[in-house]
């Protein structure tokens, strides 16, 4: 089994992260993978990148950090309810390599 390695940033870390960390868990799940999903607030996004090495960043805020070659894919619309399937598909193609 492909382990991958998901960072979901969020403002605190904390409630909206947890959406996108189920997402990711779920994603994870339905490819096959091995999820290795860590939830930390942005003001940490830098470290983070650094310490895990991240195979993709889920973005549960607007964060304008540069993450170099990592996938991101933005989550917001986790939050607001309108293009939630669209986030699980681009999330799905990262984390596919496609």
């Amino acid at each position: 089994m492909e382990n991958k390695t998901i960072l979901v940033l969020c403002g605190a870390g904390f409630a909206t992260s947890t959406v996108g960390a189920k997402l990711c868990e779920d994603v994870c799940k339905e490819l096959g993978i091995k999820g290795n999903v860590q939830k930390r607030p942005a003001t940490q996004g830098k470290t983070a990148v650094k310490q895990l090495k991240p195979d993709a960043i889920l973005l549960m805020a607007k964060i304008t950090l540069d993450f170099g070659d990592i996938p991101v894919v933005n989550g917001i619309p986790l939050i607001t309810g309108r293009g939630k399937e669209e986030v699980r598909e681009a999330l799905k193609g990262v984390l596919a390599g496609n």
